[in-house]
């Protein structure tokens, strides 16, 4: 084990740039030209190390990427990571990315380019020292927008990519110690309002103001919301042309999170009975499902994966590791779906996520590439 520890000190500063070198491509998941980029510069850097890469190209967002070592081998773990973030280009200045002592400033620096550097890492230490089972890192593109633009493509892709690997890694952003064990699943819709239009001054009585009756809409979803239960989140809202004309229609776009499978159903009723309903007399409206990500739910796979993990921590004085339960929402849920055991949240530890003030602790970078190693070293 300490050959192994050895290694990824040896080649963390390595990692290390390589994360500041990807931090600077500023992609959001509909900039497909620089995500495409950005993956050739990972697909160069991976087949330098000695990893084998294969690209599957993508239509509407960046092309997705599969890095692995020992194909062919019995299987031992799958490591997940994005490479679009949230922010758009220039949210960080001219130059994108900050090194300071401790840390990286950057987009994406811990949601989740850390992550990709991580698995990687982990993959060249454990390569170096003989590890003979299959190790695979699968890249997608439009992880923020819910796999919205790759659809049901994107979700075969990874049943067919994690197919018999007995664990799976989500390297998703965390705070210091952090490992998530359930993350809240995400159904996102547009309700389509319409009413009657017309002269604020002269047809006043006679209109029927669509953002108005959205104000009933959201008022009603939004009460509904309960801790620790379904949420429903009332984020945008588009609706009239000028101050002086009652709008005929609007539109309302709306989060819901959910912590459980079961709740699925629940919330889609929920929010289209409210819909259904017209708090304003000649008023109707339309609901338009825009994407749904299940939940990543916490059972006993993932806390016995999580306790294997702290086990390795305290074995080997790597830390200490604390199981939390997230609202956000991640890829982890399909390969929990898939029946392998999952955990999220092991890629660098932060703040900021989704804010212009994201940052990674780099030494962060190598103590998660250790516990990891360590847990799939023992599995061997």
């Amino acid at each position: 084990m300490q050959e192994i520890f050895q290694a990824i000190n040896d080649y963390a500063e390595k990692y290390i740039d390589f994360l500041c070198e990807i931090c600077s491509f500023e992609a959001k998941a509909l900039d497909k030209q620089t995500i495409d980029k950005m993956v050739d510069y990972i697909s160069s850097f991976a087949k330098a190390e000695g990893f084998g890469v294969a690209r599957t190209a993508m239509e509407r967002c960046g092309d997705f990427l599969s890095v692995n070592i020992n194909e062919g081998a019995p299987k031992g773990c799958v490591f997940l990571a994005h490479t679009d973030t949230v922010h758009e280009k220039g949210a960080f200045g001219a130059n994108p990315v900050t090194r300071l002592a401790d840390r990286i400033i950057a987009p994406g620096a811990i949601d989740c380019k850390s992550g990709i550097a991580i698995a990687l890492l982990i993959m060249k230490a454990l390569k170096q020292s003989g590890y003979k089972k299959h190790l695979r890192l699968l890249l997608t593109s439009d992880e923020e927008m819910s796999n919205m633009l790759g659809g049901q493509a994107e979700i075969d892709y990874f049943n067919d990519n994690c197919a018999g690997f007995p664990y799976a890694v989500n390297c998703e952003t965390s705070e210091k110690d952090e490992v998530v064990v359930s993350r809240k699943g995400i159904l996102r819709y547009q309700i389509h309002i319409r009413g009657v239009g017309g002269h604020s001054g002269i047809h006043y009585f006679q209109c029927r103001n669509a953002i108005a009756e959205a104000a009933h809409k959201i008022i009603a979803l939004e009460s509904k919301s309960r801790p620790d239960s379904i949420t429903y989140s009332c984020n945008m809202i588009q609706g009239g042309q000028r101050i002086n004309i009652v709008p005929d229609h609007c539109s309302v776009s709306v989060d819901i999170r959910v912590p459980r499978h079961a709740d699925m159903a629940a919330a889609d009723a929920a929010l289209r009975q409210i819909a259904a309903t017209s708090f304003i007399e000649g008023t109707s409206a339309t609901v338009e499902c825009i994407s749904r990500r299940p939940p990543m739910e916490k059972n006993q796979q993932t806390m016995e994966f999580f306790d294997g993990l702290l086990s390795v921590c305290r074995r080997y004085g790597l830390g200490s590791l604390t199981p939390v339960e997230s609202g956000g929402g991640s890829d982890s849920c399909y390969t929990q779906a898939a029946g392998i055991a999952s955990i999220c949240g092991m890629g660098g530890c932060g703040e900021f996520c989704h804010t212009d003030k994201e940052y990674v602790l780099t030494q962060s970078i190598p103590l998660r590439a250790k516990i990891l190693s360590a847990f799939l070293k023992e599995q061997s």
